[in-house]
C-alpha cells in the first residue's frame, strides 16, 4: 500500500487502472495534475495547430531579417520599431488566433474535466479564465515579439511563449479561478 502522495493510487505499473483513474473525476491531486497536463497537451495542440496553419497560410512570415538595436530607455521606440516589423505584427495576428484556439479547447476541458467549478458564478469564472489567459497571452507575447525582433526564430520564440503561458495560467487557475 501506497503513503502519501500517492496513497489511494493504482500501483504505478497497472496502466489499465492509470487510465481508469484518470479519465475518472476522483479528485486526488496527482490525478487532478495529470489531467491538468493532458488538457494543456490538448490545448496547446490547438494553439500550435491554429498557429502553425495561420503562420503558414493566414497571416504567412516573410524570411527571417537581421536583429535591430532596441532601446529599453525610450519605451515608445520600442513600441515603434515592433509595430513597424511586419514579422512581429504577422506573429501577433497568427497568435491572437491561437490564443482563441486554445482558450476555447482549456475552457471546455478545465470546466468538464480538471477542475470543480463553483468558486464563483459561471459569468465570473470565464471572466477570470479568459482575464488570466490574456494576461498569460500578452506576457508572453511581448517576451516573443521581442525576440523576433532581436532575430530568434519565429518557432523557438513561440517555445518561450507556450512556457510563459503554462506557468501563470495553472497558478492563477488552480488557486484564482475553479475550486482547488
Amino acid at each position: 500500500m501506497e503513503k502519501g502522495l500517492l496513497a489511494g493510487l493504482p500501483a504505478l505499473w497497472d496502466l489499465p487502472a492509470w487510465w481508469r483513474a484518470v479519465f475518472s473525476r476522483r479528485k486526488h491531486p496527482v490525478l487532478q495534475f495529470v489531467r491538468y497536463g493532458l488538457a494543456g497537451v490538448a490545448a496547446m495542440a490547438a494553439n500550435l495547430g491554429a498557429f502553425v496553419f495561420c503562420e503558414l497560410v493566414v497571416f504567412p512570415v516573410p524570411l527571417e531579417a537581421e536583429a535591430r538595436e532596441l532601446s529599453w530607455s525610450d519605451i515608445g521606440q520600442l513600441i515603434e520599431i515592433l509595430r513597424n516589423d511586419i514579422r512581429v505584427a504577422n506573429f501577433i495576428k497568427s497568435n491572437v488566433v491561437a490564443f482563441l484556439a486554445a482558450n476555447t479547447v482549456a475552457y471546455v476541458l478545465n470546466f468538464l474535466w480538471v477542475f470543480e467549478s463553483g468558486r464563483h458564478s459561471r459569468t465570473l469564472e470565464i471572466f477570470l479564465f479568459l482575464t488570466v489567459s490574456l494576461l498569460s497571452f500578452i506576457l508572453g507575447t511581448l517576451l516573443a515579439s521581442i525576440a523576433i525582433n532581436q532575430g530568434i526564430h519565429t518557432y523557438i520564440a513561440k517555445g518561450a511563449d507556450v512556457i510563459t503561458a503554462i506557468l501563470v495560467n495553472y497558478v492563477c487557475r488552480k488557486f484564482l479561478v475553479f475550486k482547488g
